[in-house]
C-alpha cells in the first residue's frame, strides 16, 4: 500500500514542478489591440413554400462588410492555457437588402404578386467575449485556439417597402425600427503570435460567430500587435 502512495506522491510533486516551470516560462498576461473586419449577416435568408393559395420565394442572407477593432486581455495559468476576455466594435455606414416575393391568388378572380424588400441600414455592432485559450509554443510562432461566451449589443436601422406586380410601389420605404438591444452571443476560432521581440508579437486571428437562436453566421478577421507582460 505505501508503495502505490509514494508512486503517487512523487507523480504530484513531478507534475507540480513542470506547472511551475511552465508559469515561469509563460507571461504572466497578454495584451492584444488591432485592426478588425467582420462579415456579418444582417438579414437572415428565408426559404420559400408554397400553399394552394399562396407562394413565398425564399431570399439569400443579406450580408455587410464593416470595418473595426478588436481588443483582448488573457491572463496565463501556463505556457499553453490561459483565461481570456476579448472585446470589438465594428461599423458601417452602407446597407445591405434581402428581397422576398409572395404570389397570392384569388383576389378578384386573379393572381397578385408583390415584392417586399427589407433593409438593414449603418449598423454598430459589440462584441464582448470571455472563455478559455490554448496555445502551443513553437520558436518565435505561438499558434492558439479559443471558444469563448459572451453578448453583442447591436444598433441597425431597419425599413421595409413592398411593390404590388403592377409596379406601384404600396407601401414605400419606411424605418421600421432602429434595433437596439444586447444578445447572448458566441465565438470560437483562434489565430497565430508572431514574436517579434522577447515582449511583442504580431497576431492574426480569425473567429466565426454567432448568436443564440439567431442562426446568423459571422465571420471576424483581426491583426494587431500583442504586449506580453511579466515574462
Amino acid at each position: 500500500m505505501r508503495r502505490p502512495f509514494r508512486c503517487a506522491i512523487v507523480l504530484v510533486v513531478y507534475l507540480a514542478c513542470n506547472l511551475a516551470v511552465f508559469a515561469q516560462n509563460a507571461p504572466e498576461a497578454e495584451i492584444f489591440a488591432g485592426f478588425s473586419y467582420a462579415n456579418y449577416e444582417l438579414i437572415p435568408g428565408t426559404s420559400g413554400f408554397s400553399t394552394a393559395d399562396e407562394t413565398i420565394s425564399g431570399s439569400p442572407s443579406a450580408r455587410l462588410g464593416l470595418i473595426g477593432w478588436n481588443g483582448s486581455l488573457a491572463v496565463n495559468l501556463n505556457r499553453w492555457f490561459s483565461f481570456t476576455t476579448d472585446v470589438s466594435g465594428h461599423y458601417s455606414g452602407s446597407s445591405t437588402s434581402a428581397t422576398t416575393t409572395e404570389t397570392i391568388s384569388g383576389i378578384a378572380g386573379g393572381t397578385e404578386t408583390v415584392t417586399i424588400v427589407n433593409t438593414a441600414a449603418r449598423p454598430r455592432i459589440y462584441n464582448f467575449f470571455f472563455g478559455p485559450q490554448f496555445s502551443y509554443p513553437s520558436g518565435k510562432l505561438r499558434p492558439f485556439a479559443h471558444f469563448l461566451l459572451g453578448g453583442d449589443h447591436m444598433d441597425i436601422a431597419r425599413s421595409e417597402s413592398i411593390t404590388g406586380s403592377s409596379g406601384l410601389l404600396l407601401i414605400p420605404p419606411v424605418l421600421v425600427s432602429v434595433a437596439s438591444g444586447i444578445g447572448f452571443a458566441v465565438a470560437f476560432g483562434g489565430g497565430a503570435d508572431y514574436s517579434i521581440k522577447r515582449n511583442l508579437a504580431w497576431r492574426l486571428q480569425a473567429d466565426y460567430l454567432t448568436g443564440q437562436g439567431t442562426g446568423q453566421n459571422h465571420v471576424r478577421v483581426s491583426t494587431g500587435l500583442v504586449w506580453r507582460l511579466g515574462n
